[in-house]
């Protein structure tokens, strides 16, 4: 069964009192300083995503055969590798640069195209060969933690008798294939292997979905916790989630000109009939981009409800500080004119001099109380 976890990309919640966490994970971390000097075709694992063993599984099948060979290596690939049987040729991890290079050399792989599969920071892009082609992605998905998503690159070499996946971990998310390829009168069994490498673009694409669902949710979050009460950690919380789009748009956008490859190419490895169904997931990634160009301008328009917010509070302090301020001054004026000294002065030895100040001191208020009231500055 095939299982996948990846790198996480974090995406948060609104309502928490912690402060925001840092997302960890990024779509394709570029680290190619490693290959600086080295000749082209140097295998170079460039990753975050660290790995023990390199496995490398055989699922071949076709209309009335389905078998399964688990921990191979090249050579055992090459005998198991079945003329007129479809053959998926699954290798998990990637850091084994050894156990990659004898297996892309058992295969007939260019050293370049390994160096590509190798390196995870690359952006999705397809290329056709001679008798090959080869097409990456990122594929996103929900992680076990609220509010976390995971990421990680696949590669796919497009061949006659097999298609071959390049990921760094397991990858539950293609488990409902792999259970769909067992049904024996399943579309499976009588289509291509373009039609798996099909299958297997589909469940990802649909992933982003999932992502793009849950972004929503983060999003009705923020804006909620902006009309409630607009704080700094809220603020925080908002370009976090501008960052996260920004990323899943690098990953979205050169996916439709690899999907597009796919689509117009005359390459006998893809059936004219399977193209249909490329440019169904093309229609789909469209969707997605389009969705996150509408929620980064959502985001942006919460930055400035939360600047806008900001500025009323202030306005509506220094507003009350201005009316303190008007009040105080008339009052400040009759104390002041009082409390000179001067011996001569016609009110001083007045016997209700006192009350009659608070009186007028009084009366200037409650004036001035009504007249900001009247102009609805209070």
């Amino acid at each position: 069964m095939i299982n996948f976890a990846s790198q996480q990309l974090k995406f948060h919640t609104f309502m928490s009192t912690k402060k925001p966490k840092k997302s960890t994970g990024r779509l394709g971390k570029p680290g190619s300083s490693k290959k600086a000097g080295l000749p082209p075709g140097s295998l170079i694992h460039i990753g975050s995503i660290k790995t023990e063993n390199t496995t490398i599984d055989l699922i071949s099948y076709d209309a009335e055969n389905f078998e399964v060979f688990t921990q191979m290596n090249g050579t055992d690939v090459l005998q198991k590798t079945l003329k007129g049987r479809k053959n998926w040729i699954k290798v998990t991890g990637l850091q084994n640069t050894k156990v990659i290079g004898e297996l892309a050399d058992a295969l007939g792989l260019h050293p370049l195209l390994t160096e590509d599969i190798l390196n995870t920071g690359q952006r999705p892009k397809a290329e056709i060969g001679e008798g090959f082609i080869f097409f990456t992605m990122k594929a996103i998905s929900p992680s076990e933690e609220e509010g976390d998503f995971t990421t990680d690159q696949v590669s796919f070499v497009l061949r006659e008798d097999a298609l071959i996946t390049f990921h760094e971990r397991d990858l539950p998310i293609f488990d409902v294939v792999y259970n769909r390829m067992q049904i024996p009168d399943g579309r499976f069994r009588s289509s291509g292997l373009d039609y798996l490498m099909y299958a297997l673009t589909d469940i990802m694409v649909d992933h982003y979905f999932r992502v793009m669902e849950d972004m929503a949710e983060l999003i009705d979050a923020s804006e909620d916790a902006l009309m409630k009460h607009s704080s700094e950690n809220t603020l925080v919380e908002t370009q976090q989630i501008k960052k996260d789009l920004l990323l899943i748009r690098k990953t979205v956008f050169p996916l439709r000109e690899a999907l597009s490859t796919l689509i117009k190419t005359d390459s006998v490895l893809i059936n004219p009939s399977q193209r249909t169904y490329f440019t169904d997931v093309y229609d789909h990634v469209m969707h997605i981009y389009e969705t996150i160009e509408n929620y980064r301008d959502l985001v942006s328009g919460l930055k400035d409800i939360y600047h806008s917010s900001v500025n009323l509070r202030m306005s509506k302090v220094m507003q009350t500080l201005t009316i303190i301020s008007t009040i105080f001054i008339p009052l400040t004026f009759i104390v002041g004119v009082y409390g000179m000294n001067f011996d001569f002065m016609p009110e001083l030895h007045f016997r209700f001099g006192y009350l009659a100040v608070w009186v007028v001191m009084l009366l200037i208020t409650i004036y001035m109380i009504r007249e900001f009231r009247k102009n609805n500055w209070l």
